[in-house]
């Protein structure tokens, strides 16, 4: 049936009661649309709108939620969200005068269909819809947290690998603060590098002498294991136990020199000091410089051979 074979088929059903003006008026619009992707050069990418009074099933809503939530949340909606959700995304596919009312979209690349999109009554997708508001919540800190204080869905790995980062070069973070920065850059609104160079950057600032190591990516526990290693040989500790919030260990790395300024203490010196512990003492180590000490007493004494 050509185009003006479908214009005198609608106006004959209008005329005849057998359709409504509203119908009438959708159905020349759809032809209109037709005629002028014929006059479209059938290459490259276009698309062309129609407007419908149906609009998605709940059950689709619904998956638009659920896509959504597992994005920014790690899960699906639960019932009581979805409640909240499921009208509120219904009533964008509303028109000003409150009926029903969608958008659909075509996507035509060289003269073949190749994709369908069912927008609101706004022509909006209604997963960026939903999208935007989901950050909005993720950015206000409304979601679920575990007994460890950890955020659900990404925000929770960015959590975890924030925290184990500031630990890792010497600075203690709240878990109000590794939030913040985790929902900011799961909502898109901080970069991730720009978080984790700030906390570099509170640790060059906390080690000056370290600084330049600390900004060309070298983390402090690094530079701080010959230290670490050192105290554990000479107190005979697990080097577990130790940690860059070791009074000891902090010291040598931001050591006040004889000239006033702010320096690294020698390995030398730092063992030399470790040996003035208290729980150097107790020590296999101590025990046997002592002998060694009582031996050669001996021998200057003439007691050993």
């Amino acid at each position: 049936m050509t185009n003006e074979e479908k214009r005198k088929f609608y106006d004959d059903q209008l005329a005849a009661g057998e359709i409504t003006k509203e119908a009438y008026d959708q159905y020349i619009a759809l032809i209109e649309d037709t005629e002028k992707e014929e006059k479209v050069k059938k290459s490259g990418v276009y698309t062309s709108t129609q407007i419908s009074s149906n609009i998605p099933p709940a059950s689709t809503l619904a998956d638009y939620v659920n896509t959504v939530f597992q994005k920014y949340k790690g899960r699906d909606a639960n019932s009581t969200e979805l409640k909240t959700w499921l009208p509120a995304l219904t009533a964008q596919y509303k028109s000003e005068k409150g009926k029903s009312k969608s958008t659909i979209k075509y996507t035509y690349k060289n003269g073949e269909l190749i994709k369908t999109e069912y927008l609101t009554a706004n022509a909006e997708d209604p997963k960026l819809w939903i999208e935007n508001k989901v950050k909005k919540d993720v950015l206000a800190g409304n979601q679920e947290v575990n007994t460890l204080a950890i955020p659900e869905g990404p925000s929770g790995k960015y959590f975890v690998a924030l925290k184990n980062f500031a630990s890792d070069n010497g600075l203690l973070l709240s878990d109000s603060a590794a939030t913040s920065y985790a929902n900011g850059i799961t909502a898109g609104t901080i970069d991730e590098n720009t978080a984790f160079n700030a906390l570099r950057e509170s640790a060059a600032e906390a080690f000056p002498a370290l600084a330049d190591k600390i900004k060309a990516g070298i983390n402090l526990n690094t530079l701080a294991d010959p230290y670490i290693q050192s105290m554990s040989s000479i107190l005979e500790i697990p080097d577990t136990g130790i940690d860059l919030f070791d009074p000891k260990v902090r010291n040598a790395l931001a050591y006040t020199l004889p000239d006033g300024k702010v320096g690294t203490k020698s390995i030398y010196e730092f063992e030399k000091e470790l040996r003035k512990d208290p729980r150097w003492q107790y020590t296999n180590n101590a025990r046997n410089d002592a002998a060694s000490v009582a031996t050669t007493v001996l021998k200057d004494f003439g007691f050993m051979g």
